[in-house]
């Protein structure tokens, strides 16, 4: 029972390790990711707002997208020109 207890919180600390050194690249390259959440916090798809951390989220054109549902992250997916400010 120990043992398992101990094996649980490590890979809950691996895994949050692994979370804290990820890098906001697109494909390798130099790029980094824009965090529309940092800015907006409202679903382009049916304008509800939205938390950062809880949210459903797409990259287009190297912008973060964050959604309320699945179902808007699907609608934006399809048409994200649709949606994206100009």
């Amino acid at each position: 029972m120990k043992k398992l207890n101990l094996v649980i919180v490590l890979i809950g600390l691996v895994t949050i390790a692994v979370k804290s050194n990820a890098n906001a690249t697109i494909s390798g390259s130099k790029t980094t990711l824009i965090d529309s959440a940092k800015k907006v916090l409202v679903d382009p798809v049916c304008k509800m707002k939205v938390k950062a951390g809880a949210s459903k989220t797409t990259v287009y054109n190297k912008v973060i997208y964050n959604f309320c549902s699945e179902s808007c992250k699907q609608k934006f997916v399809a048409e994200p020109t649709k949606y994206v400010k100009k």
